[in-house]
C-alpha cells in the first residue's frame, strides 16, 4: 500500500494571513516587542477564533520569550475555550502548530488528534511524542494508520504507547499486507500470526506492568514506582514493582524486542545477552546505540558468535578502532574477519595479540608472524 504524500512538511512556518484583524499588525514580524509580547500573555481583548491563531503564530516567534509566552497562554485556556477553535480549523499547518505547542495538554492533543483536518504527517509526530490517551486516540483510526503506516512505527517507539495497541496495529498491518519488515519485531509478529513461526509462548507483562518497565528501562525509576500505585492509594516499593532485570525475565519476546528498542544502555546490556536471538539482534538495531556500546559488546565473551559476527559485519561500527580490536581478541569472531582486523592494529597490540592465549590461534601465530616480518624488513 503506497503512503500519501503528507500535504505540507512537519514545522513549516505559520504565514501571517492567519493573523485577523487588529492582531495582524500586533502579532506580525515587524510588530514592535511590547506589542508581541502583549499578544503572547493574551492580555489583549479578542475572541478565542482570532487569538488562537495569533498565539500559534508566536510560538514560532525569533525571540524566545514571545515563543514561551505563548506556549504558557496556550495551555492555560480552558479546553472550553480551546476546543471549538480547534475544531474548527482547517489549515493543516495551523494544525501541526498547534500539536507541537499542545503535545503536553492532553485534552487539547486529543481534540488536534481526532479532528479529520490534521495531516497524516503532524499524527506521525503526535504518535512519538504522546501522553499514553492520545497515542491510543491515533492509533484507533485504522484508515489512518494504514493509509500512512508510518504513525505505526511511530507508536512502537513511543514508550508511552501501551503494548496492547502496538500489537494490535501490527496485526492490523499484517492483514493489510503493508510492509512495515523495517520496523524490529514486524516480522517475527507477522511470522507468528501467519503460522511460519510457533507463537509466543510468554504471555509477557500487562500494559500496567510493561508501562512500569518502561519508565525503569529509561532511568526514571521514581516514576516507575508512582505508576504501578495500588488501587487504595498507597505506592508500591521498588520491591513490590520488580526489578527491572525480573520484569525483563517476564515479558514476552515482542514486548523485550520493544524495550530493546526505546530503552536506555543499562536495559540493552541486559538484553544482549538474552536466549532469543531475535530479542539481541533488536538490540543492535535501537537507534539509541552508541560506539561505546558496540565495542562493549564486541568485547563480551559471553555473547552468541552470531551477534558477535554481526558487529564485525558492520562496516560503520568497525571504522572504530577500539571495536576493531576487540573483535581481534575475541574467539567467537569469524575468522576471516579477525584476520582482516588483525592488520589494522598498532604493533603493540598486535604484540599483544600474538602473545595472548584468550585469542583464536590462528590470529595469534598470524599476528607473530606479521611482527617478525616487519622486524625483518627493519634489519
Amino acid at each position: 500500500m503506497a503512503n500519501e504524500t503528507p500535504p505540507f512538511v512537519s514545522g513549516t512556518p505559520l504565514q501571517p494571513h492567519v493573523l485577523q484583524g487588529p492582531l495582524l499588525g500586533l502579532a506580525g514580524r515587524d510588530a514592535p516587542l511590547p506589542a508581541r509580547q502583549r499578544v503572547a500573555r493574551a492580555a489583549l481583548p479578542a475572541p478565542p477564533d482570532v487569538l488562537v491563531p495569533a498565539l500559534l503564530f508566536l510560538t514560532q516567534d525569533p525571540e524566545i520569550e514571545i515563543r514561551k509566552l505563548a506556549k504558557e497562554s496556550l495551555a492555560s485556556m480552558p479546553i472550553e475555550v480551546l476546543g471549538p477553535v480547534l475544531a474548527a480549523m482547517k489549515e493543516p499547518a495551523l494544525f501541526d502548530t498547534a500539536a507541537r505547542a499542545l503535545i503536553r495538554v492532553p485534552k487539547a492533543a486529543r481534540a488536534i488528534a481526532l479532528n479529520a483536518g490534521c495531516a497524516d504527517d503532524t499524527l506521525r509526530w503526535m504518535a512519538s511524542a504522546a501522553d499514553p490517551d492520545t497515542v491510543q486516540a491515533i492509533g484507533r483510526n485504522h484508515v489512518r494508520a494504514l493509509r500512512y503506516p508510518a504513525i505505526i512505527e511511530a507508536i512502537y517507539l513511543n514508550p508511552l504507547a501501551p503494548q496492547s495497541l502496538v500489537q494490535d496495529l501490527f496485526d492490523l498491518a499484517v492483514r493489510a499486507g503493508v510492509n512495515l519488515d523495517h520496523v524490529p519485531g514486524f516480522r517475527e509478529a507477522k511470522a507468528m500470526l501467519v503460522g511460519e513461526e510457533p507463537a509466543d509462548e510468554e504471555k509477557g507483562l500487562s500494559d500496567a506492568e510493561f508501562a512500569s518497565a518502561m519508565l525503569m528501562a529509561m532511568g526514571q525509576g521514581e516514576r516507575a514506582i508512582h505508576h504501578a500505585e495500588n488501587t487504595d492509594g498507597t505506592a508500591t516499593t521498588e520491591r513490590e514493582t520488580g526489578s527491572l532485570a525480573a520484569l525483563l525475565s517476564r515479558m514476552s519476546v515482542a514486548q523485550k524486542i520493544r524495550i530493546a528498542m526505546v530503552g536506555d544502555a543499562a536495559t540493552r546490556k541486559l538484553l544482549i545477552r538474552d536466549p532469543k536471538k531475535m530479542v539481541a539482534f533488536a538490540v543492535l538495531k535501537s537507534p539509541r546505540l552508541t560506539e561505546g556500546e558496540i565495542t562493549a559488546f564486541a568485547s563480551n565473551k559471553a555473547l552468541s558468535e552470531d551477534i558477535l559476527a554481526s558487529i564485525a559485519r558492520n562496516r560503520q561500527w568497525t571504522k572504530d578502532y577500539a571495536t576493531r580490536k576487540a573483535l581481534v581478541f575475541i574467539p567467537k569472531t569469524p575468522l576471516s574477519l579477525s584476520m582482516q582486523f588483525l592488520r589494522t592494529l598498532s604493533q603493540k597490540d598486535m604484540k599483544d595479540c600474538s602473545g595472548s592465549r584468550d585469542v583464536n590461534p590462528t590470529v595469534a601465530r598470524t599476528a607473530k608472524r606479521i611482527l617478525t616480518e616487519a622486524n625483518e624488513k627493519k634489519g
